[in-house]
C-alpha cells in the first residue's frame, strides 16, 4: 500500500471514528453540574490543614470532586478575602445532600472554626 494510500485510510477511519462518537459527546437531557463554591479566609492554618486532608474522602459518596482550590487571580472586581475552592456535582441534589450530610457537617465545624467562609451552590445549568 503507497503512503498516499495509508493517509486517505487513516483520514477516513478518524472521520468515521469521529462521526460515531459525537452522540456520545452530547450533554444528556435534563442533567448539568453542580458547583459548591467557598471563599475562605484562614485563622488557623493547622485547623485547616486538617479540614483539607479530610474532605475528599467525604466527596465521592456524592459524586464530588475538587476542582480548584487556590488564591484568585483577580481580572476585576475586589478579590475574595482568601483562597477559593470549587467543588463540583453531577447534581444540585448532591451537592445539597453533600453539604447537609453529618460527615459533612462534623468537617464543617472544623471548618468553621480554622476559618470565616462564605459557602454558595451555583446551579450549572446554562441560563
Amino acid at each position: 500500500m503507497t503512503q498516499t494510500a495509508k493517509i486517505i485510510l487513516a483520514l477516513g477511519l478518524g472521520i468515521i471514528i469521529g462521526a460515531a462518537a459525537i452522540p456520545s459527546l452530547q450533554a444528556q437531557p435534563g442533567r448539568h453540574g453542580a458547583y459548591i463554591v467557598a471563599e475562605t479566609r484562614v485563622n488557623d492554618p493547622a485547623g485547616f490543614m486538617e479540614y483539607i486532608r479530610r474532605e475528599p474522602a467525604t466527596l465521592p459518596a456524592f459524586h464530588g470532586r475538587v476542582l480548584a482550590r487556590a488564591l484568585p487571580d483577580m481580572r476585576e472586581g475586589t478579590a475574595p478575602d482568601g483562597t477559593v475552592a470549587i467543588i463540583a456535582f453531577d447534581t444540585v441534589q448532591e451537592a445539597n445532600q453533600w453539604y447537609n450530610s453529618p460527615v459533612s457537617a462534623k468537617l464543617r465545624e472544623l471548618r468553621q472554626g480554622a476559618a470565616k467562609s462564605r459557602v454558595y451552590i451555583l446551579d450549572g445549568a446554562v441560563q
